[in-house]
């Protein structure tokens, strides 16, 4: 099938995947000279839709939507024994495939895709469409960071079913309490299936396991989903996942307001994203060239250059990403495998720093004991070391990840760099871990300026965030 031309327009190139309902390809529009994504329906027998009534639904539904974190779609249609649904290619992989090739996310880059995520269901739902399969599998992120909702397949409109009476279509570890009932599909069915992608990002399952599908559908309906135990994790992004997982639809967020505000800390000032002044040069936005050999259809570059990520990464952050992404709540944990137990703490990372104590008066004995004043509960205190061995793991397994896009040896060797540096701390060689970390912060400097290497938002930002807790070597010039 590879070279085959559909509809003669859409040049098939390269088989992305295969699953169960179809193939999606690679391909080039050859009339408009881009790079889309072709989507074929296999034919699925007892299937109780009809397989173009099917597409045409998909189609129909996800080309009302029009929105950043929604793969677009161009165009649906038949050719001979094909069915073929012509979307945005995205580059990246879905979550998926992330937690599979790069193990778990830490907890940033999880309320990041939370808060994105929920801008795609409030779009999806403000069109009137219940997605009705949110899964890892459908939530795609791009090399720039933006998250993509995806096959709107079984989607329907309000008060439009397309499947038959008494057919319970989506994957039973994400399927809501109501719709195993036999209930229709309501917008909150999508919020608790995404409580359920996001419990799975954190912990590495959904919040139901079993055997067979129908033991993991009565725990929907009956058991409390289990609580979120990584260290790292904040006790407000755990508190997100339990209220979207409530088995009451009317007890869970409905849009990405609630979300938010469920992620704000109560104690924290809100960072409002600055936008520079139009006459001045803020680095990384804007101010790259395309590569000459780079093909037509490719995406101008977003570029996050490292050069001066001292300085430019809290603008680039806050104007292009999220605040969210420097929040210091990254992983203390070592990474854990997608689909498998996470991994326990790290021991020595509960142990809290020296600290030289205060002196205290002594107090005058009395006979009359008071009560003491309730404290507030204040998150334990991690220990620094051990979060600064592990973000700087994680920055060694992004710049790893980039490898495959890059012409140039440098992804490679910087992170083998970054490991050298993560073990140098380990053994507290602050020095040495400098000299590693700067010499991998130079290689893709060299190689971010020859347009061989490209960084993505959160490798800029654990960048800056890193640079302020290992001191500077003297003959390091790129401030």
């Amino acid at each position: 099938m590879n070279g085959e031309v559909l509809a003669g327009r859409y040049r098939l190139l390269t088989l992305l995947g295969r699953g169960g309902a179809g193939e999606v390809w690679q391909a080039e529009d050859t009339l408009l000279a881009r790079q889309v994504a072709v989507k074929l329906l296999r034919s699925l027998e007892g299937d109780p839709m009809d397989a173009v009534q099917r597409f045409r639904a998909e189609a129909q539904s996800a080309a009302r939507l029009t929105h950043p974190n929604v793969v677009a779609t161009y165009d649906v249609g038949t050719e001979g024994d094909h069915v073929f649904l012509v979307m945005e290619l995205v580059q990246g992989p879905d979550l998926a495939q992330l937690m599979r090739t790069s193990g778990l996310p830490d907890a940033t880059l999880v309320e990041d895709i939370a808060l994105q995520g929920a801008r795609a269901l409030d779009a999806a739902h403000a069109a009137g469409i219940v997605h009705r399969d949110v899964k890892p599998g459908n939530l795609m992120l791009a090399t720039d960071g933006t998250l993509k909702m995806t096959d709107f397949g079984i989607a329907k409109s309000a008060g439009n079913e397309t499947t038959g009476l008494g057919v319970l279509l989506g994957t039973a570890s994400y399927v809501s309490p109501e719709q195993v009932r036999g209930e229709p599909a309501t917008a909150a069915s999508d919020w608790y299936s995404f409580g359920c992608v996001l419990h799975e990002l954190l912990t590495g399952t959904p919040p139901f396991t079993g055997p067979t599908v129908d033991v993991v559908m009565r725990q929907h309906l009956d058991v409390p989903p289990p609580p979120v135990t990584r260290a790292d994790v904040p006790a407000e992004l755990s508190n997100l996942v339990t209220h979207l997982l409530a088995k009451d639809p009317a007890d869970r967020p409905s849009s990405e307001q609630e979300v938010a505000a469920l992620l704000a800390p109560a104690n924290q000032t809100q960072v409002l994203a600055f936008t520079p002044p139009a006459d001045t040069d803020v680095i990384g936005v804007g101010k790259w060239e395309e590569d000459p050999d780079e093909p037509a259809h490719r995406a101008a570059r977003s570029g996050f250059p490292l050069a001066k990520v001292g300085v430019a990464a809290a603008v680039v952050v806050a104007g292009v990403v999220a605040a969210l992404l420097l929040r210091a709540g990254v992983s203390s944990d070592p990474p854990a495998q997608a689909g498998g137990t996470p991994s326990a703490p790290v021991q020595k990372a509960t142990t809290a720093p020296k600290t030289t104590p205060k002196p205290k008066p002594t107090p005058t004995p009395t006979k009359t004991q008071t009560t003491p004043t309730k404290k507030p509960t204040q998150k334990q205190t991690q220990n620094p070391q051990a979060v600064l061995v592990q973000r700087l793991r994680s920055l060694a397994a992004q710049v790893r990840a980039t490898q495959q896009d890059s012409r140039s040896r440098a992804p490679r060797e910087a992170a083998n760099d970054l490991d050298q540096a993560a073990q140098a701390v380990d053994h507290g060689d602050t020095e040495s871990a400098a000299k590693h970390f700067y010499e991998a912060r130079q290689r893709l400097i060299e190689a971010e300026q020859r347009h061989r290497w490209q960084a993505t938002p959160q490798i800029a930002a654990l960048f800056g965030v890193i640079s302020q807790s290992l001191p500077r070597p003297e003959h390091d010039d790129n401030e």
